[in-house]
């Protein structure tokens, strides 16, 4: 009668409701009285009165019996016990709670780098990733699906609140440092051969870029195309960010070059010869070529003139600062390609006699034997029995120096020009190895190929057989 579905019915018996006031059964003593009348006080107290003056809403006092209806002497429900208080005790749900937490089926603090259960249970601790601090909105360098120029806007006063309270710092932008972590792991032991020419591209160009934006964005495009090169799943993400970071930064660069300042040559200059690397590093198509250059980055052959322009600015300042080991690595590239036996090689001689007889401009003869005799001791060089000697440098030594005179001639190629261009195409074959130079002289010798008439393909032939290429 007294068990668990009748917590009141000691209650029951003890007080009758009727209009005269309640009634108590003469077969309990006062003692019982005192229990009853608690819990008939507790019921009372659960109803939707007003208890606070002590009376049931319309004025009458509680402890009032002639004023108690029968409703107030219904009895109240049994106070809960200590397990079901903690049992249905409220608590804010934890919605970015540690993995860890998340499988246990425990409430997490979020306590972060490792939350107090996970330091208590000594294991790992690790959080999911909330999309809204995702490195694509994060203020990082740029987006992650869609790099951006970043905006930094000031904090509103509606939006200052105490250190508790204080929103969490955004999420790093990981696919930005993931790019950064290659160039300087990777990347940059595919610039040269030379210990000093590496550190360089490790060391310094970084710091560079770490002041410049558009030097950085050029550091990350390359470094995007390395990894495309070499992780084929994440082709497509890498090959698009690398071209928007590009591109991204050649608007400033460009702006900055029409009006050159002192304090940006080495800036600029360094962007022109990863901008280089970076068109050479694109995935090629049937008419990309360096003769014509891409749409996607400036002109290959304007970027050549530039980087000459920018040297000769740098050399007419008795210049000593940080790009001093990539020009002394140019200059000694240049002398020990020029060395005697080199220059007196007899490589070439065949066109450049058939040149000679078919060219009555004299002006334009003049460029001619100038391209064939500084690309003789590069020919010379890299078909030497001294392989190790070579450094990819040497692929660009010949073009560098003919940045003004013989390389505008390739935007619209004569047959002599487009025949002598095909013999740089075995020196590019030597540097075939480096990632961002494959496939470059199977493309080039091809759309010489198609330039040349049926008179002048034999002007190549020796090119062709030593490069191993077969015409279509």
């Amino acid at each position: 009668m007294f068990g668990p579905r009748h917590p009141f019915a000691l209650s029951r018996l003890l007080l009758n409701a009727n209009p005269n006031g309640p009634v108590f059964n003469s077969r309990f003593g006062p003692q019982t009285l005192k229990v009853a009348t608690r819990y008939y006080r507790i019921g009372i107290c659960t109803m939707n009165h007003d208890t606070s003056n002590g009376t049931n809403g319309s004025g009458a006092s509680l402890d009032d019996p002639n004023t108690r209806s029968s409703e107030e002497l219904q009895p109240a429900p049994a106070e809960p016990s200590s397990h079901d208080v903690r049992r249905l005790r409220s608590h804010t749900k934890s919605r970015s709670g540690c993995r860890t937490c998340k499988r246990r089926k425990v409430k997490c603090d979020e306590t972060k780098p490792s939350c107090r259960n996970c330091v208590r249970l000594n294991v790992s601790c690790s959080y999911l990733r909330s999309p809204a601090a995702s490195p694509s909105a994060s203020g990082g360098l740029t987006g992650s699906s869609t790099p951006t120029e970043p905006r930094i806007s000031p904090p509103a006063a509606s939006n200052v609140v105490s250190s508790a309270n204080a929103a969490t710092p955004q999420d790093l932008n990981l696919d930005d440092l993931e790019l950064l972590h290659n160039f300087c792991t990777f990347t940059y032991t595919t610039m040269s051969d030379d210990g000093a020419v590496r550190n360089f591209w490790k060391y310094t160009v970084v710091r560079i870029g770490v002041c410049c934006d558009y030097v950085m964005r050029a550091i990350l495009a390359v470094s995007a195309l390395h990894m495309a090169h070499h992780q084929p799943e994440r082709r497509v993400f890498f090959i698009n960010r690398a071209i928007t970071y590009h591109q991204i930064s050649s608007r400033t660069a460009m702006r900055l070059m029409t009006g050159l300042k002192p304090e940006d040559r080495e800036n600029l200059w360094l962007f022109s010869m990863l901008t280089v690397i970076f068109a050479l590093g694109c995935p090629k198509s049937q008419d990309t070529s360096l003769l014509m250059g891409e749409s996607a980055f400036p002109d290959w052959l304007f970027l050549l003139r530039g980087v000459q322009q920018l040297h000769r600015e740098l050399e007419s300042s008795t210049y000593a600062g940080q790009l001093m080991p990539l020009i002394f690595h140019g200059a000694a590239r240049w002398i020990i390609s020029h060395a005697p036996q080199h220059v007196n090689s007899h490589l070439l001689q065949d066109l450049q006699a058939q040149i000679n007889a078919a060219v009555s401009d004299s002006s334009l003869l003049s460029v001619y034997n100038t391209a064939i005799d500084n690309l003789r001791p590069q020919l010379s060089l890299c078909l030497s029995e001294e392989p190790q000697r070579l450094d990819v440098t040497d692929a660009f030594v010949w073009q560098f120096s003919l940045a003004d005179t013989f390389m505008p001639l390739l935007k619209e190629p004569t047959q002599e020009a487009a025949a002598i261009f095909a013999h740089f195409c075995v020196i590019l074959k030597r540097f075939e190895g480096y990632w961002w130079l494959q496939g470059w002289p199977t493309v080039l010798i091809s759309k010489v190929w198609r330039i040349l008439d049926s008179v002048h393909r034999p002007w190549i032939q020796w090119a062709i057989e030593e490069m191993g290429w077969v015409p279509p």
